[in-house]
């Protein structure tokens, strides 16, 4: 009979499609019978290319599709064999064997064509999911490299001057001190003076400078007065060169920790998101990121008065061990509570205690510069627990995932993206 590679493939072709005839199949046991080697070799090769289409036939070779089966043929071989032998040792009387019809390495055949097809498929899988950017990666080694390359966050700034002039700051310093020279914590100067280009005549408390933290980044500065101020990631303050005679007024966008310099005939303002803190010496930590609803003054020592920019709500006062939630300037409420978890950033620390899964989500995401998307609502978690900010992400989310989420990294248009997905 005619055993040749195109005749072989239309008889499977017609054997996965259910029109096979008796006679056809009888052909296709006899054709896998066959002893040619030749033809044995393009039964095989039509056999795999049969099976694989449409999905990965295409990328697999016709060498690499015969080295694949000759192996799998060699030791199906060996172990024929070595039946074979055991039924001959069995007809002089040592262990009865029943010698196997010949056509049943044929159904061995198919079981090891069926196990290429699953390596195939989940070779074709790796393939699609790899040549897709914006799909979120899930492969264990894919994820354990991104995990091991977002590493945290650190002292990151830029100074814009009173003419515009944008410093990119030193990496290697923590602060900068305000002054007559404007140098870094060490006494270096950070070249140039708060006075260049400001030009003759001009009142110094009406010209203002900008320090900025960017996404994974921290900064500290030392105003005019002596007030020492902890940017936070992703935050801003604008103050004057020199501060005016009669107060000491700020603007922060994100977060930041104050220790204000006392002094009574100067109280110290600080402006956010319509709110406005004043004090006259003490440390409080203000958060007034302009994606939060609302904006959380925590006062460690001394006395603040808060009021709404517009007056339009009486002023409050908060006393230490107290914080103050202003929601966008409508209500102002106050609690009692533990200051540790909401100034433990500016000591290293992400500090978690009954946290919803949102905002430490957002802190984590802010320090270690990647964009947090939710594959699905997510329960009502809260978290638990002190977490070095010094660690890589990879060893962040495995804590995290003690609380039964699944988190999954991509990178669209060179940015990272952290996807949050409930456990099922």
């Amino acid at each position: 009979m005619d055993t040749n590679k195109s005749k072989i493939d239309q008889l499977l072709q017609k054997y996965k499609e259910g029109n096979c005839s008796l006679e056809e199949i009888e052909r296709l046991r006899q054709a896998f019978s066959a002893t040619d080697r030749s033809d044995q070799d393009a039964i095989d090769i039509a056999l795999v290319a049969s099976l694989l289409q449409p999905s990965s036939a295409a990328e697999m070779s016709e060498s690499r599709q015969k080295i694949t089966l000759e192996n799998i043929k060699k030791q199906i071989q060996q172990d024929t064999e070595g039946v074979n032998r055991l039924s001959e040792a069995g007809e002089h009387g040592i262990v009865p064997i029943q010698k196997k019809p010949k056509f049943s390495i044929v159904w061995l055949y198919w079981a090891a064509a069926c196990l290429l097809i699953f390596v195939c498929s989940m070779m074709y899988i790796w393939q699609q999911k790899t040549s897709n950017p914006r799909g979120p990666m899930d492969l264990t080694g894919i994820q354990d490299t991104l995990r091991d390359a977002v590493q945290p966050g650190g002292n990151s700034a830029t100074l814009r001057l009173a003419d515009g002039t944008l410093l990119q700051l030193k990496k290697q310093a923590s602060g900068i001190v305000m002054g007559d020279h404007i140098t870094y914590e060490n006494g270096e100067s950070v070249g140039t003076t708060i006075y260049d280009k400001q030009g003759t005549g001009v009142d110094p408390s009406k010209v203002l400078l900008e320090l900025t933290t960017p996404l994974g980044g921290m900064y500290q500065i030392t105003l005019p007065d002596g007030t020492k101020v902890w940017l936070n990631a992703a935050s801003s303050l604008k103050y004057p060169m020199s501060f005016a005679k009669n107060e000491r007024k700020v603007t922060l966008v994100g977060e930041a920790f104050f220790e204000v310099t006392k002094d009574r005939t100067r109280p110290f303002k600080v402006l956010s998101k319509g709110q406005e803190i004043e004090v006259l010496g003490t440390e409080f930590n203000v958060n007034a990121y302009p994606e939060n609803e609302s904006i959380k003054t925590t006062l460690i020592t001394g006395k603040v008065k808060l009021s709404n920019d517009n007056h339009a709500l009486p002023p409050m006062y908060l006393k230490p061990g107290q914080q103050s939630i202003n929601t966008d300037g409508r209500d102002i409420h106050i609690a009692n509570v533990d200051v540790a978890p909401y100034i433990a950033w500016k000591e290293g620390l992400f500090y978690f205690d009954e946290t919803p899964i949102s905002d430490a989500l957002r802190q984590i995401g802010r320090w270690y510069n990647v964009e947090v998307r939710y594959k699905s609502n997510l329960p009502q978690t809260h978290f638990y627990g002190r977490i070095k900010r010094s660690k890589p992400l990879r060893e962040v989310l495995e804590v995290l995932e003690e609380s039964g989420l699944r988190f999954e990294l991509s990178k669209d248009q060179g940015n990272t993206i952290l996807f949050v997905i409930p456990q099922k």
